[in-house]
């Protein structure tokens, strides 16, 4: 008998904190009277006195229990591991990424949501469905990234197909579909997409893959090609517009004095520049030249220029013109 007891006193316990967590807040108190009602319900057999006892054990053990002391005393969870608006940031970073499917996205806003109350999920239910996203049809993708995790890890590399797709939007495996070897250095989060950055044998250089677009990846029994010494992830990053490779180069860009912003969330704050005049400043940027980056300068319609170096300037001129000859077809 007595083992029993101990047992429903444990059950007592954790139920309560489930019921504490799930159904109040501090606008949705329970007064104790409630609880012993929920808990006869369920043949606990719990009194007054007995709840009392028990939440003064779980603010023990580091629960954040707000005590409403009136005729009746009531309680709420004031606090959890995640805060309403902290939820609402996770919930909208994984509403909006094309990274996720549409399907992980429902289920992981799902769990995101059970960290709140059953009232403040309702909220943030409310708050997140609020445009159509694009969304990748890949379920692979996180099974595939957690892969990479591991190979990184490990320092190991790893095997895959790589595949593109043709003009009747069919999936196909480059290179005739031969396994890519690559090892991975780091994985990097860039305009709504995961890239892998990693050492490629085939061209014996450091390259980027576009997660999603990897197919059967696996963990080879081979180390890695060890990461230079000189490789820092971050700068990598920096000097790749879209995550698109090309040349690094040091480029000079003339700006009108609004663009700041722009050259900064782009470039970082670390940028070297120097003003012209009143309406002008110049930044050297080391960047890989590509028809990516000259996409980002042309999308702010001459509010951003290339100033320099010559060649870089009129290979950008060739691929407007060259634009335009398109155009007139």
């Amino acid at each position: 008998m007595a083992e029993n007891n101990t047992m429903k006193n444990k059950q007592r316990l954790l139920r309560l904190l489930r019921y504490l967590y799930e159904n109040t807040d501090e606008d949705h108190p329970v007064k104790t009277p409630e609880l012993v009602e929920i808990f006869s319900d369920q043949n606990a057999h719990a009194k007054r006195k007995t709840l009392q006892d028990d939440i003064r054990i779980l603010e023990g053990e580091g629960y954040d229990i707000e005590t409403i002391k009136s005729y009746y005393y009531a309680y709420y969870m004031r606090t959890r591991e995640f805060e309403l608006p902290e939820l609402k940031l996770l919930i909208d970073a994984v509403s909006s990424s094309r990274f996720i499917t549409r399907d992980k996205s429902e289920e992981l806003i799902g769990k995101l949501s059970r960290l709140a109350s059953k009232y403040q999920a309702e909220k943030l239910v409310r708050h997140i469905y609020t445009a159509d996203r694009l969304k990748p049809g890949n379920e692979n993708i996180y099974y595939i990234v957690d892969q990479i995790t591991d190979a990184i890890n490990e320092d190991k590399k790893v095997g895959f197909k790589y595949f593109d797709y043709t003009p009747e939007k069919e999936k196909i495996l480059r290179r005739d579909g031969a396994e890519y070897s690559v090892s991975p250095y780091g994985l990097l989060w860039d305009d709504n997409h995961y890239y892998m950055v990693g050492y490629f044998d085939h061209k014996e250089k450091i390259t980027t893959f576009r997660v999603d677009r990897i197919s059967t990846l696996g963990i080879k029994d081979e180390p890695v090609v060890p990461r230079p010494d000189d490789f820092d992830i971050n700068v990598y990053a920096q000097e790749r517009v879209n995550m698109f490779s090309g040349e690094t180069q040091e480029v000079i860009l003339q700006c009108e004095n609004e663009m700041m912003k722009s050259v900064i969330d782009q470039f970082g704050e670390d940028v070297e520049v120097q003003v012209v005049n009143q309406q002008f400043f110049r930044a050297k940027v080391n960047v890989n030249v590509s028809q990516t980056f000259f996409a980002w300068v042309f999308q702010f319609n001459g509010k951003i220029q290339l100033y320099g170096p010559d060649e870089i300037v009129k290979e950008y001129k060739d691929m407007l013109e060259r634009a335009q000859i398109q155009l007139s077809l």
